[in-house]
Formats: structure tokens, C-alpha cells, sequence
């Protein structure tokens, strides 16, 4: 491949033109809530257009993951469907409408409430863009087997409705708008999104660096994760106990983990990744299932930071490596720096959920100190991997 200027590489493959925003995207809005904590414990507080503890629950919803699964989608969903990849204008006018649409949402904070309107609105159809050109690749594609595809194109709908509630929420000031919005984008997009694509792939990968590795994934099994996850959704969102389902799935969950040999594949430590992530839902789930008995709003906080920051971080953390090591023309190897950031990841993972088991004086504190060590374990990672979107490729392949 002749030698490209750096803007021009990141329009040369999907992942390029949306890890790196979303790599980004990242950082800047770790940086941001440590500063916001930062501030509450200096009893320093800016006056924002949207109360900031909602803002963050948007945000760290659609501030980032939604760039990664664009990357992600529009570089293994071709392969999936075996049809052709989207074009140019499609892998990068998406993520950049959702760039622009996440730095007028965050400018709006302080500069007024109809930026951060208009930053929605962008957003929102960088998204659609997303679900629309992957419903596109759906219909055209000959595969017989399409569960995964179509599972994950449910999840992404569910998303574009998470963001119609959001702007509900918006124009309404409307509390309960803002928790459809969570509930949806939680349970109806992300955590469906990312169980569809751990079922078909960490099989996959297993089967091909472990010996006598038989791969298992039911179909039945499909479909019972993703009823999990909707059920929980609705439940907690009509009010209803939700903890029968939730003990339920953190036993399906630890069998699941059990069955796919989370022991054997630590010895290759790229596909350990995704498996010492995936341990982290059942933890989730048990702990919901122990706050339904117990009724503690700090026990339901600690639930919901084990999915959110203990799988879906470390999950995202694993998948985007593995991604970038092997489109960037590197070996598919997690080196002693990545493994030790990765474990680092898990380490903050645990004193986040920790933290919501300690008495109030120690909480403030820990939730700063963890946020910082996020903070810090994303910039690790970005310095990373950040310069393989704009360079070419190490093995001077296209793409």
C-alpha cells in the first residue's frame, strides 16, 4: 500500500474511521465524570443544561460503544452474511454523524439545551444510518443462518428507540422518558448486542487456538440470553420483580462460562479476554437476583456497574484489541503491557462494584479514585493502539 497521510488511512476500513473516534470518545468522557467528581468532592458545582448524574448515564450508554459496535459490525458483519462490505460514504459518514452528534450533545451542556438537541438529533441518524445499513446487508445476504445478524439488528432498533426516548426526555424534562432510555439501551440494545455476538464468536475463536476444543453454542441458548435480558428490562421497567429471572440466568450464565472453558482458555491470553469478561455476567445477574431479596438501591448500583463497567468495558476492551491486532497486520497476541492493562481493567471493575458495599464516608472518594483509574487504563490503551487507525498496515496488506 503506498504511503497515505493519516486522515486519508482512517477512511481505508470501518474499524479505522470508528474505533479511533470511539477510542477517543472514551478517554474524553472518563475525563470528564473524574473532573465531575472531582468537583462534588471540592463542593465545586458547574450549573449544566442537563443534570449531570443523568448526562452520565446517557453518555457512557451511546458515547462510545455504539462507535466501536459500528466498526465492528461493518468489519465481521460482511463476513458474517457473505455479502460485500458497506461502502466508503457509508463506514465513514456514519461514525462522523455520531461524532458531530456527540460534540454538539456534550457542547450543549454548557452552552444551552437546544445544542444538545440538535447534537441528538445528529446522533440519531448516524445511528439509524447504522441499523439501516446493516438491515441492508441482512436482506442481501445468502446465508442460511442469519440468527446472530438478526438478533443484533432487533438490538440496534431497540437502540434507535432508546434514542427517541431520550429525546423525549429532553424537550420534556421528562424523568421517567429518561429511564425508558436506559432501560431500553441497556437491556434492548447493548446487552443484547453484546450476548448475540459472545455466542457466535467466543465458540468460534476457541475452537481455533485450543486443541480438542468442541465448539458449543445452542440455539436454544441464543434465545434464552436474549429473553433474559429483555425480560429483566421489562420487569424493572413496569416495576416487577425481576429476581426469579435474574437468579435463573446467573446460573445459565456460570454453566455457560463453565461449558466454554474459561480455565483452558486463559492459557491463551488474547481469548482469555473474552471469557474473564463474560465471567462478569453472572456476577451481574446474582447480585440483581440478591437485590431483589434484599431491596438495597446501593446493591442494584452494584449490579448494574458489574455489567456495565465489569462486562461491557473489559468486553470492549478485549474485542477492539483483538480487532485491531489482526487488521493492523500484527499477531493475534495479548503481549505482557496488554494483559497487564487488561487485568488493571478488572482490578477498577471490582472496586467500582465494591464500592457500593462500603459505608457513605468511603464511597465518594472510591468512586473518584476509580474513575481516575479508568481514566488513566484508556489513555494506556489508547496510547496503545491508537496509532494503528492512521498508519498502514505492518504487513503492507490494504485495508
Amino acid at each position: 500500500m503506498k504511503h497515505l497521510r493519516p486522515a486519508a488511512m482512517l477512511a481505508q476500513a470501518p474499524h479505522r474511521a470508528a474505533f479511533l473516534p470511539g477510542m477517543l470518545f472514551a478517554i474524553l468522557l472518563l475525563a470528564a465524570w473524574s473532573a465531575e467528581l472531582a468537583s462534588r468532592l471540592l463542593g465545586v458545582h458547574a450549573a449544566l443544561a442537563v443534570p449531570s448524574s443523568l448526562a452520565h448515564g446517557f453518555l457512557m450508554l451511546f458515547g462510545f460503544f455504539p462507535l466501536f459496535m459500528t466498526g465492528f459490525l461493518f468489519t465481521a458483519g460482511p463476513r458474517w452474511l457473505g455479502v460485500e462490505p458497506p461502502g466508503r460514504l457509508i463506514f465513514v459518514g456514519v461514525p462522523a454523524l455520531m461524532v458531530v452528534g456527540l460534540l454538539l450533545w456534550l457542547t450543549g451542556l454548557w452552552l444551552g439545551l437546544a445544542w444538545t438537541l440538535a447534537g441528538h438529533i445528529m446522533y440519531t441518524l448516524g445511528f439509524s444510518g447504522l441499523a439501516l445499513t446493516f438491515a441492508c446487508l441482512l436482506l442481501a445476504s445468502p446465508q442460511p443462518d442469519r440468527r446472530h445478524a438478526c438478533a443484533v439488528l432487533a438490538a440496534l432498533f431497540c437502540g434507535a428507540l432508546a434514542l427517541l426516548a431520550g429525546a423525549y426526555w429532553l424537550i420534556f424534562q421528562d424523568g421517567q422518558a429518561w429511564l425508558w432510555m436506559r432501560n431500553l439501551a441497556l437491556w434492548g440494545f447493548l446487552l443484547p448486542v453484546f450476548l448475540s455476538v459472545s455466542h457466535r464468536m467466543l465458540p468460534f475463536f476457541s475452537a481455533n487456538a485450543l486443541p480438542q476444543y468442541q465448539p458449543w453454542r445452542p440455539g436454544w441458548l441464543l434465545a434464552a440470553l436474549l429473553a433474559g435480558s429483555l425480560g429483566h428490562g421489562l420487569l424493572d421497567g413496569f416495576g416487577l420483580p425481576s429476581w426469579p429471572l435474574d437468579a435463573a440466568m446467573a446460573v445459565l450464565l456460570t454453566y455457560v462460562s463453565w461449558r466454554w472453558r474459561l480455565a483452558a482458555t486463559l492459557r491463551v491470553r488474547l481469548l482469555g479476554m473474552l471469557h474473564l469478561a463474560f465471567a462478569w455476567l453472572p456476577v451481574g445477574f446474582g447480585l440483581y437476583a440478591l437485590n431483589g431479596w434484599l431491596a438495597s438501591p446501593r446493591l442494584a448500583l452494584a449490579a448494574l456497574h458489574a455489567l456495565t463497567v465489569g462486562f461491557f468495558l473489559t468486553m470492549m476492551i478485549a474485542f477492539v484489541s483483538r480487532v485491531t491486532l489482526g487488521h493492523s497486520g500484527q499477531a493475534l497476541q495479548a503481549g505482557p503491557g496488554l494483559w497487564r492493562l487488561y487485568l488493571a481493567a478488572h482490578w477498577l471493575a471490582l472496586t467500582r462494584v465494591a464500592t457500593e458495599m462500603l459505608p457513605g464516608v468511603w464511597s465518594g472518594w472510591l468512586y473518584g479514585a476509580a474513575a481516575i483509574g479508568w481514566l488513566l487504563t484508556l489513555a494506556a490503551w489508547g496510547r496503545a493502539f491508537l496509532p494503528s487507525y492512521w498508519r498502514p498496515r505492518s504487513d503492507g496488506k490494504p485495508g
